[in-house]
C-alpha cells in the first residue's frame, strides 16, 4: 500500500501542476487516481482514517448536486451528453474516500503541484502572448477558464507560502512567492476581467488570516511588492489590461445607449434573460434546452440581443442556475458552494494557530471562495475544467487536512 499511497499522492500533485500546461493535464491523473481508487477498496484497511459526519456530509453535497443535475437533464429532455459534466461530482467520491485511507508522504506534494501549475500558466500566458502572439492567453483552454484557472493556482500558492514559511523552507518559500506572482500574471494576460474582482478581496483575506505568521515589516514589504506589481502590470501597454479595462467601460456605454452587441452588452442581456426564465419556472427552471424557445421570443421582442440568445450558459453560474434550474437549482449550487467553504473554515477557525494545519484549510477554502467569484462572470461549470478543477483540488485538500489532523492533534 506504501507504493500505492506514494503514487496516488504524487498523481494529486500532477493534477494540480500540469492543469494549465498540458493538454489533458487534469484529466489523465484524474482517470488514473479513479482506477486506482477500486484497486485500494479491495485491499485491507490498515492505517486508514475513521470516517466523520464532516467526511459523510461532502460526500453527500456532491453526489446530491449530481444528482440533481441528473434530474434536471431529465426534466429538459434527456439530453445524455450534459450528464458528463456533473458526473465528475460523483466520481470523484472513490478518490476522496481512497485518498482517506492512503497515508500521505510527509513531502508538502500538494503545495509543489499549486505553485509549479501556478508558475507553469505564466509560462503558458508568456509563450501565447508574446511568442504566438495572441490577444489573449488561453493555453489549451478559452482564455477566461484559463485566466480564472490561473488565478486561483496563484492565491493558493498563499497558504502553500504559509506553509514552508512557517517550516523555514526558504526556497520554497521563494518559489511559493514566484507562484502567487505567476498565477496573478497570467490571470493578467488572459484578458479574464472576471477573476481579477476576487483579487483585493482574497487578498485582503489572506493577509488577515497570515497576520500572525508573517511580522509587520515582512507584511509591509509583501504588500509594497504587491503594490509595485500591480502597478506595472497595468501601466505596461503590452499585457492588454488597460484595453480591457477600458473596454469594459466603453461597453457599458454602449450598453446604455442601446448598442449590447458588445462582450459586456450579450452578458447583460443574458442576464436579463435568467429572470425571465425563471418567472416563467421558478421552481425547476426551463432548462438549457427548454429555454432556447424563450430566448428566441425574447430577441424577437427586441428585449434582448439575438447573439445573447445562442449562448449555452449565461456567463454567471448563479443566473444560470435560475434561469435554467430555477430556485432549486440556485440552492443545489450555493449547497456545492457553501458546505465545502464551511467545513475548510471552521478548520481554519479551529488550528488558527497550527501552521502545520491552517495552511491546508486555507488552500481548500480558496477554491469555493475563487468559484463564488469567478460565478459572476461565468459559468465554471459548464466547462469541463471548471468542474475538474472544483471537485479535485476540494478533495485533495480535505483529504490531506484531515490527516494533518491525525499527525499533529490526535
Amino acid at each position: 500500500m506504501l507504493v500505492i499511497s506514494v503514487m496516488a499522492w504524487c498523481l494529486a500533485c500532477g493534477f494540480l501542476a500540469l492543469n494549465l500546461s498540458v493538454a489533458g493535464g487534469y484529466s489523465i491523473p484524474a482517470a488514473v487516481l479513479f482506477l486506482m481508487s477500486f484497486l485500494v477498496f479491495l485491499k485491507q484497511r490498515v492505517g486508514a482514517l475513521k470516517l466523520t459526519k464532516k467526511d459523510y456530509l461532502l460526500a453527500v453535497v456532491f453526489s446530491g448536486y449530481a444528482l440533481a443535475m441528473c434530474f434536471f437533464v431529465y426534466l429538459d429532455g434527456w439530453h445524455t451528453r450534459e450528464l458528463d459534466r456533473p458526473s465528475r461530482f460523483l466520481l470523484c467520491l472513490p478518490v476522496l474516500f481512497m485518498f482517506l485511507r492512503l497515508m500521505p508522504p510527509k513531502l508538502p506534494l500538494l503545495f509543489y503541484g499549486v505553485t509549479a501549475g501556478a508558475i507553469s500558466s505564466l509560462g503558458v500566458a508568456l509563450y501565447d502572448r508574446f511568442y504566438l502572439g495572441l490577444s489573449r492567453a488561453q493555453g489549451s483552454e478559452n482564455a477566461i477558464m484559463f485566466g480564472d484557472t490561473a488565478m486561483m493556482l496563484g492565491f493558493m500558492s498563499c497558504a502553500a507560502l504559509m506553509y514552508f514559511y512557517h517550516k523555514k523552507q526558504w526556497p520554497w518559500a521563494l518559489i511559493s512567492a514566484l507562484a502567487i506572482f505567476s498565477g496573478i500574471a497570467a490571470s493578467f494576460l488572459s484578458g479574464s476581467r472576471g477573476g481579477w474582482v476576487a483579487a483585493p478581496l482574497i487578498g485582503g483575506l489572506l493577509l488577515w488570516q497570515s497576520r500572525d505568521l508573517f511580522n509587520k515589516k515582512l507584511m509591509l514589504a509583501g504588500l509594497l511588492g504587491a503594490s509595485v506589481f500591480l502597478v506595472g502590470v497595468v501601466a505596461t501597454p503590452q499585457t492588454g489590461i488597460q484595453q480591457r479595462i477600458g473596454a469594459a467601460l466603453t461597453d457599458i456605454k454602449k450598453y446604455q445607449s442601446g448598442d449590447s452587441y458588445t462582450s459586456v452588452g450579450l452578458r447583460f442581456d443574458m442576464w436579463r434573460s435568467s429572470f425571465y426564465l425563471a418567472a416563467e419556472s421558478p421552481i425547476f427552471g426551463e432548462g438549457q434546452y427548454g429555454s432556447r424557445e424563450i430566448r428566441n421570443e425574447l430577441a424577437n421582442q427586441g428585449l434582448i440581443h439575438p447573439q445573447a440568445a445562442k449562448f449555452d450558459h449565461l456567463h454567471n453560474e448563479y443566473l444560470t442556475a435560475l434561469g435554467f434550474h430555477g430556485v432549486v437549482g440556485l440552492i443545489c449550487l450555493m449547497l456545492a458552494y457553501l458546505v465545502p467553504l464551511r467545513l475548510f473554515m471552521a478548520s481554519v477557525k479551529r488550528y488558527r494557530d497550527n501552521w502545520d494545519i491552517k495552511p491546508y484549510a486555507i488552500a481548500g477554502a480558496l477554491v469555493p471562495m475563487c468559484y463564488m467569484d469567478f460565478a459572476l462572470t461565468q459559468s465554471m461549470f459548464s466547462h469541463n475544467i471548471g468542474v475538474m478543477m472544483y471537485v479535485f483540488p476540494i478533495i485533495f485538500f480535505w483529504a490531506a487536512l484531515r490527516w494533518q489532523e491525525m499527525r499533529y492533534v490526535n
